[in-house]
């Protein structure tokens, strides 16, 4: 009987399985090295199935010594960004008057025990700027089911307002939230997301999103993303 096979490998418990492929594209693979991420054999040999039956692996069977490899990179974030956009997040816009929101939101969030990773231009402003863009994005590890209510005993706390539409903070709880904060790092003291994910959400973060990732291009590539 053919194996069955994972129908989205975007998704976000699959998409563990590829960004542990992208991280580390020369590595040989076997599902055993992805069960320390909490994915398991068998949802691991789903996603590579299906990953070679989309060109992106191969999958060399030498019974004990089998293994799986990356081969084509670029297709498999190409095909990544179509499937991906930042409207997938759960979101929600408020209002900050004064120039001091970053320090005074992570000061409130981590006494609230919450964390926060910086994406789309509070990220990419980090490394270079490019697109003048001076809202700002952030995701927080809230379950969504928690994340209005959090939010808006948060703006009474710290001076957020609520409009009718739009605003110059932006909030997100993840699609990815399996990922976003296990490869979050550190950046200028702040905690931002990893570099494939900020070049997913700036792709996936129309109009002005994808200009500012084709100018970070020649960043990503010299941290080990085939992008371009």
């Amino acid at each position: 009987m053919p194996q069955q096979l994972v129908q989205n490998i975007f998704s976000d418990r699959s998409s563990l399985v590829l960004r542990k492929l992208l991280e580390e594209p020369e590595r040989k693979w076997t599902t055993l090295d992805f069960v320390p991420l909490g994915v398991s054999k068998g949802l691991a040999s789903e996603v590579l199935a299906r990953s070679e039956a989309l060109g992106y692996v191969e999958r060399i069977r030498k019974g004990p010594q089998s293994y799986t490899r990356l081969i084509r990179e670029e297709k498999l974030l190409k095909d990544w960004r179509v499937s991906y956009g930042f409207k997938k997040n759960l979101q929600t816009y408020y209002y900050y008057p004064k120039a001091d929101f970053l320090k005074v939101a992570v000061r409130y969030l981590e006494g609230k025990k919450v964390r926060y990773a910086l994406t789309l231009f509070s990220a990419s402003r980090l490394i270079e700027p490019y697109v003048k863009e001076t809202r700002e994005f952030l995701y927080l590890d809230l379950a969504r089911n928690d994340f209005f209510s959090f939010l808006k005993e948060m703006a009474i706390q710290t001076g957020l307002l609520k409009l009718v539409a739009g605003g110059n903070i932006c909030f997100a709880t993840p699609f990815y939230r399996s990922s976003v904060f296990h490869d979050s790092k550190k950046l200028k003291g702040w905690s931002v997301i990893s570099n494939l994910q900020l070049y997913l959400d700036l792709m996936g973060f129309t109009p002005s999103g994808p200009e500012e990732a084709e100018h970070l291009i020649p960043y990503f590539k010299k941290k080990g993303l085939a992008v371009g």
